[in-house]
């Protein structure tokens, strides 16, 4: 089936750099991912816990501005997706970190298909790294649906990531349960308790940013919200702050889930995490 598809792009040293970034802090969710390419975009989706109900990642990256010299056929309309373990797709970047460029395609082995990384080195040396990979059907592609959920009752700015990092770390050893609450005045609020001992840290003045259409207009400063979810989950997806990003928006659905969108230039990561059902 492989023979049917064709996937070519080259990767240049800076963006080399963000795709290795994108990869450390999803690989904190779970080991696997689906990578889906299409003529416009780019997109890691994690679903591996979907069936404990965990969380899901869905990334997407603007192929044109990942890739150069961008080639995709497939017979679904060009849509290719594979599934590919990350800390293999993670050595086999770092090791073109340094290169100008790195080349990916799709090639195929005595039956197994892999993704090919070419990486130039400045002597005209090549080193190619295999990454082993599972083609999915169209049918099996079609599973693949972002969550819908009904509209956040709030969505606000997170404070920086890596300072909350070290909030949460602390928290952790009080209670696997944290609540967020948060309203549309700019305050933000992380919370654990046990019967003896209640820990809370309180952010001020956030701002309500809109996510072009994700989040509704919502001008009503009282609308409150408040989830608890499982502070483990919620501390692997700190690590999203390894991708540097220019905003991060935390959005509640109460009784649903915490969506966390970490947005960069042309790049976002949007984190589920389901609420703990008590």
């Amino acid at each position: 089936e492989i023979h049917t598809m064709r996937f070519k792009g080259k990767v240049l040293h800076d963006k080399v750099d963000l795709f290795i970034r994108v990869v450390s802090s999803v690989q904190k969710i779970s080991k696997e991912s689906v990578l889906f390419l299409s003529d416009r975009k780019v997109q890691f989706i994690l679903t591996s816990e979907i069936a404990e109900n965990g969380t899901q990642v869905w990334s997407g990256m603007n192929a044109l501005s990942l890739f150069e010299e961008y080639k995709i056929e497939s017979m679904n309309n060009n849509e290719i997706a594979f599934e590919i373990h990350l800390d293999h797709l993670q050595k086999a970047l770092k090791s073109g970190q340094l290169a100008p460029e790195i080349i990916m395609k799709l090639t195929k082995k005595n039956d197994q298909s892999y993704l090919s990384i070419t990486i130039e080195s400045q002597r005209q040396m090549q080193l190619i790294q295999d990454v082993p990979i599972t083609v999915l059907s169209p049918q099996q592609m079609s599973q693949y649906l972002e969550p819908q959920l009904p509209d956040p009752e709030v969505h606000i700015m997170m404070p920086p990531l890596k300072l909350l990092r070290t909030v949460i770390e602390k928290m952790k050893n009080v209670s696997q349960h944290l609540k967020i609450f948060a309203n549309m005045a700019g305050d933000l609020i992380f919370k654990v308790e046990t019967d003896v001992v209640t820990i809370a840290t309180m952010y001020k003045d956030l701002e309500h940013p809109q996510i072009e259409g994700r989040s509704p207009p919502r001008t009503n400063k009282d609308q409150t919200a408040d989830v608890i979810v499982d502070i483990n989950k919620f501390s692997k997806f700190l690590f999203s702050y390894l991708v540097k990003p220019k905003n991060v928006i935390c959005c509640l659905v109460e009784g649903r889930a915490v969506v966390l969108h970490v947005m960069l230039e042309d790049l976002y990561v949007t984190y589920y995490i389901p609420v703990v059902s008590n």
